[in-house]
């Protein structure tokens, strides 16, 4: 009898373990299948436009030394123009390529203006080369080298005429890229106080529900269509992809599938696509498709080769195309000098289109800058930039 007690509590000891151990093994696989969608895992937000983190830091520390000169000298933000980046290549580095024109007032010697900036830069504790192309008692241009990587021209001269005032307060828009993974950081965007355009990857956990809310809240839904990089397949946008091997049927397919995804879509901008959006034939394909059923597009400008933006014209699509990314660098003052460069182009040419990511450092920068983006420029849809 004292043996088999025994075995028989060590049975029920085991059945026991066993019963905890399958229990919580359940609770795991139940946690993971709610916290995560088994339609794959997050594509990265972009193809990624600095040749490496240590180019980023160099790029982004130019541009403050450049700001901070002007701003140590007393010339006035809107005096500085930044034209549009140029999505720029060398072997297989990407980077954003800076042109930046400062008119400098008649008062200054614009001589003592270049030297001052050239201190700035030259005090960056990074390899920066700076070459004079130019330099007068009138016009001063240097090209900037980032290592190896051309990354800046910047060009002072005196102002020539006193600018006229706009009659009308200059417009931007702000995509938000890539949403469909965080409904709740997703929400936070919509809720902002600013009317931001949201754009939406396909067959994600959360396409619908963001849709959803985005339409509820009266904020303009775009479909972010996944277009294949020229790193494609190391780099891989997402289901939904539209790649340059596919013929003309099955590019349709792909597209309707992608736009059948979400609900109140009035444009569409490219997630990615530097290869595919340098093809005419298969942009052509696209751009027919979108025109048909009265969609704007917005080229993203994720390679200088484009020819998707200049196409759509040629069709009458209405059109337009990123001026800048706001939060490549997600640090305080790059999000700044980006923000800055917004709305300069939008004081220098009446409008301008930025693209920004669903980061917490993107959303919390602008929940503190909401009061000033509306104080210095009317933020529309990007529909409302666009024409008709």
């Amino acid at each position: 009898m004292g043996k088999s007690g025994k075995g028989g509590s060590k049975k029920l000891y085991l059945t026991f373990i066993g019963f905890v151990l399958t229990s919580t093994l359940i609770l795991i696989v139940i946690y993971y299948l709610q916290r995560f969608d088994t339609r794959g895992t997050v594509p990265p937000f972009e193809e990624g436009h600095h040749p490496s983190g240590q180019s980023l830091t160099c790029i982004g520390l130019i541009d403050k030394a450049i700001s901070e000169g002007f701003q140590k000298m007393g010339v006035p933000r809107e005096k500085v123009l930044f034209l549009p980046l140029v999505p720029t290549q060398k072997d297989d580095h990407r980077w954003d390529f800076t042109s930046i024109e400062a008119r400098i007032p008649r008062s200054h010697n614009i001589l003592k203006a270049g030297e001052a900036i050239r201190q700035e830069i030259t005090a960056l504790t990074i390899p920066v080369h700076i070459a004079i192309e130019v330099e007068s008692a009138d016009e001063i241009i240097y090209n900037l080298y980032c290592k190896e990587f051309h990354t800046h021209r910047l060009k002072l001269a005196y102002e020539t005429a006193v600018p006229s005032h706009r009659a009308t307060p200059p417009r931007i828009a702000i995509i938000i890229d890539d949403l469909g993974y965080d409904k709740s950081l997703a929400r936070e965007f919509i809720d902002l106080d600013i009317p931001l355009t949201l754009s939406i990857l396909p067959f994600t956990p959360y396409t619908n529900p963001i849709a959803q809310g985005a339409r509820a809240a009266g904020r303009e839904i775009m479909l972010h269509l996944p277009m294949e990089p020229r790193s494609y397949p190391r780099i891989n946008p997402g289901d939904g992809v539209l790649l340059v091997s596919m013929e003309r049927d099955t590019i349709h397919k792909v597209l309707e599938g992608d736009l059948g995804e979400i609900p109140y879509v009035a444009g569409v901008n490219n997630h990615m696509g530097s290869r595919f959006t340098e093809n005419k034939e298969k942009m052509t394909v696209v751009l027919s498709e979108l025109k048909r059923r009265g969609l704007y597009f917005v080229d993203s400008k994720t390679s200088r080769k484009s020819v998707a933006y200049d196409l759509a014209k040629q069709m009458k699509i209405r059109a337009g195309r990123r001026d800048v990314f706001l939060d490549n660098d997600l640090s305080k003052g790059a999000l700044e000098i980006q923000m800055d460069r917004l709305l300069n182009l939008a004081r220098h040419n009446g409008h301008a289109i930025g693209i920004g990511h669903p980061h917490k450092e993107t959303l919390g920068f602008l929940t503190r800058l909401q009061l000033r983006i509306k104080d210095k420029a009317e933020v529309v849809p990007v529909s409302g930039l666009l024409g008709h």
